[in-house]
Order: C-alpha cells, then sequence, then structure tokens
C-alpha cells in the first residue's frame, strides 16, 4: 500500500508516515516533518578558527586589492 504526502506530493509506503491515532496515518511522511523540525531548530553559533583569519588576512595582503575588471592590453 502506498500513501500520497500532502506536504512534497511524493507517493510513499505506508510505513513512511506516522501514525495519527484513530485516524490512521498522518498526511505528512517522516521526512517531510523531520525537515520541519531542522529548519525550526537554531544553529549553533560558530567558533572562528584565529589561526585562518589570519592566513586568510596574509594572502589577502599578498595578493592585492581586486580590481573590478580585468585589465586590458593596449
Amino acid at each position: 500500500m502506498r500513501k500520497t504526502c500532502t506536504k512534497c506530493v511524493r507517493s510513499l509506503p505506508l510505513q513512511q508516515f506516522n501514525r495519527a491515532g484513530k485516524q490512521g496515518r498522518s498526511g505528512v511522511c517522516v521526512p517531510c516533518t523531520n525537515d520541519m523540525r531542522r529548519l525550526r531548530a537554531p544553529l549553533p553559533d560558530q567558533v572562528p578558527d584565529i589561526e585562518q583569519v589570519r592566513i586568510n588576512n596574509a594572502a589577502a595582503l599578498w595578493f592585492g586589492p581586486v580590481r573590478p575588471q580585468p585589465r586590458h592590453a593596449v
């Protein structure tokens, strides 16, 4: 038996849908439910890598400023 998800409109086996008590199975599949949970969860703080920042700054100084357009040979 297959059922169509109301969120992503994919036809999936019944095992991919959570039980909804007396109503049978929910209309949203498990992958969509997991995606919704991930979107609600806050992202962890990013800790800057001091050594990588130093390397990036040194490389930027080494190559100099970037020109907005390439130089044309005259």
